[in-house]
């Protein structure tokens, strides 16, 4: 992979529709650009911004997409294209086979949706209009402006942007530049620094102050085992975990909707104004022991609060850990034979997932958070 250049992998079927994509993002027909082999199948395009690779069919060449992956070590942006009428589960399928084959996480993965697609919204993997991968694109040139220190970064070649009407059959999308708000790049942009802050989110009950003190190590935050409301007001406090300074917020309930929204909305003000410096991490907090039926859209409650992309800041903390040792359960398995709607939400999050047992003040629950803390500024 050039250090100079946004690296983008194409996969899916059908070279036709990869090589319209890829005509797309470098704005030029093929035959005017650069072409090199990097393996037997696999072809690269690029121009002076871009270095576009595109990758054999999944299914007929699974050594090569890993082979290639291990050369690419982390492309920018890993894209799949699809067909008009594609099947939502067969699409999930083949994220999973390149989960498998790669190493990489299921998120890496986007799916450059069809125009006739429904709202990549109601899709249970990431997705992107083609409008959306022109702003992500765009931003990711910008960064290079801001990251300097980053070796990738050191050259400032403006990108090329000119696709007289090569949107061909890919999407029939537009070649708008219009712009999207893309918490997840600027989220990944400004945490280059020590200091993250954690919000604990969620129910009254699935303990968040408790799972709070885990994390800080003390009993700061006031914590019942009730499901009473207990926390009334956001709080925080800090602490250090493997050099890096750590401020915790616990939050109020602000997820039922029997609260006045006048009171979650004082709630969410306060948490952003807490949130304003550093990079902030969701941690939302559910039970293994419990998942209730205003829970179901707790997504969508999450990003009406704190924006459209939140669930790419989120973490999901489950707690009440000891049940599950008790009922001689994996975590593992917990993941995947749980109800159908608790694992959209753990797939709409990426499968960042953690296990709590607050009763044990043990630090490896509270490595491996920040293990997962630390995997999403990568």
């Amino acid at each position: 992979m050039s250090h100079n250049k946004i690296s983008v992998v194409i996969l899916g079927h059908g070279d036709r529709l990869k090589k319209a994509l890829i005509t797309i993002i470098l704005g030029k027909d093929l035959s005017q650009v650069s072409k090199r082999n990097v393996l037997k199948s696999t072809e690269i395009y690029e121009n002076n911004s871009y270095e576009v690779t595109c990758a054999p069919d999944i299914h007929t060449s699974c050594v090569e997409i890993r082979e290639l992956f291990a050369i690419n070590h982390h492309p920018h942006m890993s894209l799949m294209v699809v067909e008009d009428g594609f099947s939502t589960e067969e699409v999930w399928q083949q994220i999973e086979m390149l989960h498998r084959i790669t190493g990489r996480p299921t998120e890496e993965f986007r799916v450059v949706l069809p125009l006739k697609s429904k709202h990549p919204a109601s899709y249970p993997f990431k997705c992107h209009t083609i409008k959306q991968v022109f702003s992500k694109l765009s931003q990711l040139a910008e960064d290079r402006h801001f990251t300097s220190t980053d070796k990738r970064y050191t050259d400032h070649p403006e990108p090329e942007r000119s696709t007289q009407g090569t949107e061909m059959e890919v999407t029939g999308g537009t070649n708008s530049k219009g712009h999207f708000t893309d918490s997840e790049m600027s989220f990944k942009r400004n945490h280059s620094g020590t200091k993250v802050n954690l919000v604990l989110l969620g129910m009254a009950g699935t303990g968040k102050s408790a799972s709070g003190n885990t994390i800080l190590g003390k009993p700061l935050f006031k914590s019942t085992t009730s499901s009473s409301l207990t926390t009334t007001e956001c709080q925080e406090a800090e602490t250090e975990i493997g050099g890096r300074h750590v401020r915790v917020i616990d939050t109020p309930d602000i997820f039922d909707d029997e609260i006045k929204s006048s009171v979650k909305d004082k709630h969410v003000r306060k948490c952003k104004e807490l949130c304003k410096e550093e990079p902030c991490v969701y941690l939302l907090v559910m039970r293994t022991s419990r998942f209730i039926q205003d829970e179901r859209d707790i997504l969508k409650k999450l990003e009406k609060a704190f924006g459209s992309r939140a669930q790419e800041q989120t973490v999901i903390l489950f707690t009440r850990g000891e049940d599950l040792w008790r009922a001689k359960i994996s975590f593992e398995n917990f993941l995947h034979d749980c109800q159908p709607d608790l694992k959209k939400i753990v797939e709409k999050c990426g499968r960042r997932c953690v296990l709590f047992e607050n009763s044990d003040s043990r630090s490896p629950q509270v490595e491996e958070l920040m293990k997962t803390v630390s995997r999403m500024f990568k």
